[in-house]
Parts: C-alpha cells; sequence; structure tokens
C-alpha cells in the first residue's frame, strides 16, 4: 500500500515537474488564446512587409535593455543592406525578454511563430541567422526550431521552402581570429600601455554545452593572447572559467596587483550581464559583490567604474560583418533543407 502511495506521489510530481519544463520552454506557449494572438501579429508584420520571395530571419536571445534595442535594430538595418533582395524580420527566444519588452510597447516574437508565418505567406526561401556568439544550448534550439518548422506535420507545404542556416559569431575557427582581430584594434592601446583587458562572455554549463561552444572561448584568449598577452577570457557560466578563474589565470602569468583592468562584454549586445554581473552597478565606490568589478579591485587590481566599457559586440559593424559572412557562406555552401 505504502510502495503504491509512494509510486502515485512519485508520478504525480514528475508530472507537475514536466508541465512546468514545457511552461518554460520558449518556442512551446501553452495559452492558446496567447499563441493565437502572437501569430496573428507575426502574420501581420509579414503580410505587411513583404516584397520578395525570400525572408531573412534573425535570430537572438534578447534583452530588457533599452540600449541593446538599439544594437539590434542597427543589426537588422546591416543585414538589410547587405541582403537588399530579401524581407528582413527580427525575433527573440527568451520568452522573458518578449515579455518585459512588451510591456514596454516592444513586441518581439520566437522564431517558430515567423517561420510558421513565413511559409504560411508564401516565401519560396528563408534565410535564418543566428547572432549567438559561440555554438552552444542556444544555437541549438535554433537548430531544432528549423528542424521543426521543415518536418511541420499540419503544414507539410513548408517542406517546399527552401532553408538556410547561418552559424554563430564564433563558429568557426577562423571566426575566432576575425574577431581577436577585430578587437585588438580596439584595444591595442590599452594593452601596449601595461594595462590588462578582459572580456566577459556567458558560455553554458557544462551539462549544456553543445556542440562544444565553450572551447571558443579558451581559443579567443589564447588568439588574443599571442597579440598580447594582457588580454583575457573569462564567462558567467563556464565551468571552470569564472571571473575567479580569470584572476588566478592572471596573477599566474604576471598581471601584478595595481594593474589597471578594462572590462568589455563578449556578447552580442550590453544588457543585464554587462551592467550588473561584470560592471556591478552605478555606484564609483561600492560595486554589488561577486561582479567582475568588484572582484578585480578585491584582488588588487584597478578597476573603477569608468573602466567598464558597456558595448556590445553587435555595436560594431566590422563585428557584424561576420555574422553576415556566416549567412553568405550558407547561401554558398547550399540549403540545409530544399525542396
Amino acid at each position: 500500500m505504502k510502495k503504491s502511495i509512494l509510486l502515485s506521489l512519485t508520478l504525480l510530481l514528475t508530472m507537475m515537474f514536466g508541465f512546468v519544463a514545457c511552461d518554460d520552454d520558449d518556442d512551446l506557449p501553452r495559452d492558446v488564446n496567447n499563441y493565437k494572438e502572437k501569430m496573428e501579429a507575426v502574420k501581420k508584420e509579414i503580410q505587411q512587409n513583404k516584397k520578395h520571395d525570400t525572408a531573412l530571419l534573425l535570430v537572438s536571445f534578447g534583452s530588457t535593455w533599452d540600449a541593446p534595442q538599439e544594437t539590434f535594430m542597427a543589426m537588422k538595418k546591416q543585414f538589410a543592406e547587405k541582403f537588399s533582395n530579401m524581407d528582413v524580420y527580427f525575433s527573440f527566444t527568451s520568452e522573458i525578454c518578449m515579455t518585459r519588452c512588451a510591456a514596454k510597447g516592444l513586441n518581439y516574437y520566437a522564431p517558430s511563430f515567423y517561420l510558421n508565418a513565413i511559409g504560411l505567406a508564401g516565401y519560396k526561401t528563408v534565410c535564418v541567422q543566428s547572432l549567438h556568439v559561440i555554438p552552444g544550448e542556444e544555437f541549438l534550439r535554433v537548430q531544432n526550431v528549423v528542424k521543426d518548422f521543415h518536418n511541420n506535420g499540419a503544414n507539410p507545404e513548408f517542406g517546399n521552402v527552401t532553408v538556410y542556416l547561418g552559424g554563430p559569431l564564433l563558429y568557426h575557427e577562423s571566426d575566432v581570429k576575425k574577431v581577436a582581430m577585430e578587437l585588438n584594434k580596439r584595444y591595442a592601446s590599452y594593452v601596449a600601455e601595461g594595462k590588462a583587458v578582459v572580456f566577459m562572455g556567458h558560455g553554458n554549463p557544462e551539462g549544456m554545452n553543445y556542440g562544444n561552444g565553450n572551447s571558443r572561448y579558451t581559443m579567443l584568449e589564447e588568439e588574443m593572447q599571442k597579440i598580447n598577452p594582457n588580454y583575457y577570457v573569462a564567462t558567467v557560466d563556464m565551468e571552470g572559467n569564472y571571473v575567479l578563474d580569470m584572476i588566478q589565470r592572471m596573477k599566474k602569468n604576471g598581471v601584478k596587483e595595481g594593474t589597471e583592468v578594462i572590462c568589455h562584454p563578449l556578447m552580442s549586445i550590453a544588457g543585464d550581464h554587462a551592467n550588473n554581473d561584470m560592471k556591478g552597478g552605478v555606484s564609483e565606490t561600492e560595486p554589488e559583490e561577486e561582479s567582475w568589478r568588484y572582484e578585480l579591485n578585491k584582488a588588487g587590481f584597478v578597476c573603477p567604474l569608468s573602466n567598464c566599457h558597456i558595448k556590445g559586440l553587435g555595436d560594431y559593424s566590422e563585428i557584424v560583418n561576420v555574422w553576415i559572412s556566416h549567412m553568405e557562406n550558407a547561401l554558398n555552401e547550399g540549403p540545409v533543407f530544399e525542396e
């Protein structure tokens, strides 16, 4: 009897947690009315903007901060100028970011809505470009959404749409070298003066390190240190490469206490992680504990508020060109799905 009750409770808990997990999935909305409302909004947007037979969908994690919205629109404009024969759309994968932006009057939708609406609008070709930095968990989500679109049982005609997919910023080793060169152009004078420049990536927890994306951070640090040993790269979420791990490397490599340190986000935009996890708030003298600015100063380095540069990689047109080159490569190499 006790075993039966225990089994029932276990099944109940499993079902409860299963429902929570589904609710957290950005691309699987469960509220039917909400789904229909979003679907109609995206269909209307596409009907109003369809001018070509090819659609280009840009996919970002998203942000709730104001400055990144300008970054996103600048990136979209740069892609639109390069691919003038395509209709360009912009999507978020984070449900939280979409919800909070909607409260501000900024409407973003998940890539699944756009792909469905693009298929229904009669586009012959759709190009999907990841705006993520590494080929990790978020890029895997993009790949899965593209597969779901192509294999849509409710709309088998979507299988006749030709689909191209462009990878994230640091997709190949050659991308690492390109980005290292572009970052060095901006910070060569700082490291030449003996200052250290550190870059904050996001990273994936070890259990979610799909595609070995975390390796790109190590590769980027190695590539930049070939140029100057005062460059360092660490992350928010990669085990073994947090800020304290980076500080250990700095001290081991002879970066002395009292050295001035510059911080820069290694993310497409400068949002929550840049302003809180890196900069540690706006107080000049009391950064938030565990932030990069706090830990660097605590370790004996000099990192004032002004040394936290709040810019995303998407704010540099030369780096956006690396993302653009991935879509160009995808078009040259061939579609992931075709009729």
